[in-house]
């Protein structure tokens, strides 16, 4: 067994005892079967009442166009921080490794986001304002990439790690107060709709970004473009999207 197999086959006994974990401890309501037609047939359904949900209620847009910056903050550092760690240690196995290390630094980054989001919004005088903070935090990790693009000095290496944890604080300090606003907008007969569009919009905005970004010249300009879109996406909570009630923004109908 090869060495690097070790950690996987670790993560993937993790895996087993989470799902373990999850059947055991959330039991869910009896349901009607589902046949893979049906489920393929709901798809674009589902799809499709989601965008309708974010047409009609400026909060959800907002969420939904937040998740499309976000995304292309991820895909950007997904497809760029790995040739930076190479160029940094002239090799490919050391910079596979400083490349590793700092995937996991940024997981925790976005764990310790997560858990200070209450936090955040409490200081901030809300979820909104909360968003708002937190992602002009990863826009301001992101230009600090940019800046230090183009260097390997040891004060300028610090700073881009510095950047690359301070992007993924703010936007697991933003998270959860997203989801807090969309669960507080959107009735319980939608949230898994809404929930599976904001996905997509991250997905689908992330992959387009990484197209444009790859074709671009490695340097500063790739990072400024994307703090520039997570920035664009962090003023989107500038102003209030109103105090209406779950029950005003009806559910799509989705078979």
């Amino acid at each position: 067994m090869l060495p690097l197999s070790v950690p996987l086959l670790l993560g993937a006994a993790v895996r087993v005892v989470f799902v373990g974990y999850v059947l055991a401890a959330l039991r869910e309501p009896a349901r009607p079967p589902a046949t893979l037609r049906s489920v393929l047939r709901g798809v674009p359904v589902t799809v499709l009442g989601g965008l309708r949900l974010g047409g009609r209620d400026a909060l959800v847009r907002r969420v939904l166009l937040t998740a499309a910056a976000v995304g292309s903050a991820v895909a950007t550092i997904e497809l760029l921080i790995p040739g930076r760690t190479v160029a940094l240690t002239g090799a490919t196995d050391s910079g596979a490794m400083v490349y590793a290390a700092l995937a996991c630094g940024g997981f925790v980054c976005l764990g310790v986001g997560s858990h200070l989001a209450p936090l955040t919004a409490r200081v901030a005088g809300g979820g909104e304002r909360a968003v708002l903070v937190s992602l002009v935090a990863g826009a301001s990790g992101l230009l600090l990439l940019g800046v230090t693009a183009s260097g390997t000095h040891p004060v300028t290496t610090a700073l881009a790690v510095a950047g690359f944890g301070l992007v993924y604080l703010g936007i697991g300090a933003a998270g959860p107060n997203e989801n807090d606003l969309l669960h507080r907008r959107v009735p319980s007969a939608g949230r898994a709709t809404a929930l599976s569009v904001q996905s997509l919009a991250q997905q689908l905005f992330g992959a387009l970004v990484g197209l444009l970004v790859g074709a671009l010249r490695p340097g500063p300009l790739p990072w400024l473009l994307t703090s520039v879109v997570l920035l664009a996406g962090a003023l989107l909570w500038r102003g209030r999207a109103g105090a209406r009630t779950t029950e005003s923004v009806p559910a799509p109908t989705v078979e």
